[in-house]
């Protein structure tokens, strides 16, 4: 394998061998960076839940009794993951390694769709970009059903590519079964069908009603479990309806201007955003060239999805998973113009954007450079604190006890790693949670048997400090003692002393 072949402008739909070779490196490439310490920490909040689910799907009793099957989402990613658990075991380990193997998935499904609108440089250079790319690769080391919706979103993607050079029935049927598999995967992967549709008008250029009918019946036929218990399950029905109504009233819980900050700090990182700003520029001020498959489509796909996620209030870390291939391989896609081979040595750049990207990502920059601890939104992490104190729940409470908790983040842990029943003061009316409307009265008959109280929480979120203060005042008015306590450590910004504090404290009513 030659040099010149990595940075070949070759856009042959054919494979060769030495291109099974690249793809096979930058797959083992992006499996061993997801695979590295996958089960070495604590599952988050959202992991807890959808690994609770996928364990009551595959029998478990007890996570059946602590876990409702009818939640938030629909259930294809928790159902994969239960495979796992019936196999191997319930494990960080046996619930992470479905979305590490639908993320490499969506590495090489970024490959052929880099390869197919541009060139095999393009599809070289992205791939590998985006199996080291640090955003990518947190997202894909977490049971996060945004995974799986992504996977299909791509998938969805490549085979429209397809079908624009080949114009096959039987694709037709593929994007109906894979947006529907999207979907599957998370409410908004609906999305990924309507943007098929419009798609495919503009490839036929009028509305082709037998070809929307393909993709429409195949898109029902793969989604009507879904329907299905919709329509026949009452528990399903109401459990939906009230998550659409919660979902719709919530408030905003970020600024307008969110998504393009952690598109230059975290997804792409500075040097990739300055690439994708230039490449807009580019194809604006050279319209003659524009075309359907390299400039309109990768449009398409990455501007109504960002244009549907602005305008939601509610705004996640996570939500722009399934479009950072799509932003990766248009930025790249301008190192392949005709401009670039007016420059000499252009190989060094080539090669030298792959490392400079890396280095460019704020999560790079904070924790390898600054020496901060990367923490981008609250939930997202996982604190082995959290885990601790709900295994020393697990073995030092009797099974019927019951667990109040500050936020809705520990309960979930709680439930998941010692099966105890718990409720969360703080809940954001979330539908999915239980209430406790007279929580003296609850406390006094002996409803509540201990309160655990995650002081670790307040530090990320502000907006928990009131609750923090009634669960304070509770734990005073009934005299909570204190039967565990996990510390955390920290250096004074004076001195540089190491001091510690409790992170986690769990009281009980005697």
């Amino acid at each position: 394998m030659t040099f010149k072949y990595f940075l070949t402008n070759s856009t042959n739909y054919t494979i060769s061998k030495q291109e099974i070779c690249i793809i096979f490196f930058i797959i083992v490439i992006a499996f061993t960076i997801r695979s590295y310490g996958l089960g070495e920490f604590a599952l988050n909040n959202d992991e807890a839940i959808y690994a609770g689910q996928a364990a009551a799907l595959a029998n478990y009793s007890e996570y059946q009794e602590q876990f409702s099957i009818f939640r938030a989402h629909p259930l294809l990613l928790q159902f994969m993951i239960s495979i796992s658990f019936y196999f191997f075991g319930i494990s960080e380990f046996t619930a992470r390694i479905v979305p590490v193997f639908l993320s490499c998935g969506i590495v090489v499904i970024s490959y052929f769709i880099a390869k197919f609108l541009y060139n095999q440089q393009t599809a070289i250079i992205s791939s590998i970009i985006l199996s080291l790319l640090p955003y990518h690769v947190s997202i894909s080391k977490q049971a996060l059903v945004d995974v799986s919706m992504s996977f299909f979103f791509i998938l969805d993607l490549l085979l429209i590519i397809l079908y624009f050079r080949q114009n096959k029935i039987l694709l037709l049927y593929g994007i109906g079964i894979t947006s529907g598999l999207s979907f599957l995967s998370k409410e908004v992967g609906i999305i990924t069908f309507a943007i098929s549709i419009i798609t495919l008008i503009i490839i036929n250029k009028k509305i082709r009603f037998k070809n929307i009918l393909f993709v429409t019946l195949s898109f029902i036929f793969v989604t009507s479990p879904y329907w299905i218990s919709f329509i026949t399950l009452e528990e399903a029905r109401e459990s939906i309806l009230e998550y659409i109504d919660w979902q719709s009233s919530r408030p905003s819980n970020h600024d307008s201007i969110y998504y393009f900050l952690i598109i230059s700090s975290d997804i792409l990182g500075y040097v990739l955003t300055s690439l994708l700003v230039i490449a807009y520029l580019y194809i604006i001020i050279n319209k003659r060239n524009w075309k359907f498959s390299n400039v309109i489509l990768p449009f398409i796909w990455i501007a109504i999805p960002l244009l549907f996620y602005q305008v939601v209030s509610v705004k996640g870390y996570h939500f722009l998973f399934s479009i950072t291939p799509f932003l990766v391989i248009f930025s790249i896609s301008l190192l392949s113009e005709d401009w670039i081979k007016r420059i000499p040595r252009k190989e060094i750049l080539l090669i030298g954007i792959i490392p400079l990207t890396l280095l460019s990502n704020n999560q790079t920059i904070n924790e390898y450079f600054l020496f901060i601890p990367h923490n981008p939104v609250l939930g997202s992490e996982s604190l082995f604190h959290m885990k601790d104190a709900a295994m020393w729940v697990k073995e030092n409470t009797p099974e019927n006890s019951t667990i109040l908790t500050l936020y809705t983040h520990m309960s979930n842990i709680i439930q998941f790693y010692s099966q105890r029943d718990s409720i969360a003061i703080q809940s954001n009316n979330n539908p999915s949670y239980q209430k406790i409307d007279h929580i003296d009265i609850s406390i006094l008959a002996n409803k509540i048997n201990y309160i655990v109280y995650e002081k670790i929480q307040i530090d990320n979120g502000k907006f928990l400090q009131n609750k923090a203060i009634e669960l304070e005042d509770y734990v005073k008015k009934y005299d909570g003692v204190p039967v565990y306590i996990n510390y955390q450590n920290y250096t004074s910004g004076e001195n540089n002393k190491l001091l510690s504090s409790p992170a986690i404290i769990v009281y009980e009513f005697n």
